[in-house]
């Protein structure tokens, strides 16, 4: 689905720039220039970016260990 018209940036490539290290509506503005012409977008592009968030941390959930208990008095 398209997500900016003006820029024609759709929620597949929100979803690569997520991949790609993408965390915050400022990385989208500056990688895919989302929301630079009539920001219209912006809403959408949230959303769009909030779930791929949290489908990259639910296909990651141990992406950090847990804290060492071993040492623990």
């Amino acid at each position: 689905m398209i997500i900016c018209v003006c820029k024609a940036v759709s929620d597949r490539a929100i979803r690569t720039a997520v991949k790609a290290g993408a965390n915050s509506l400022r990385d989208l503005t500056r990688d895919l220039g989302v929301g630079t012409c009539c920001g219209k977008c912006l809403p959408e592009a949230k959303s769009a970016l909030a779930a791929s968030l949290k489908s990259c941390d639910s296909a990651r959930p141990n992406l950090f260990s847990p804290p060492a208990t071993e040492f623990a008095v």
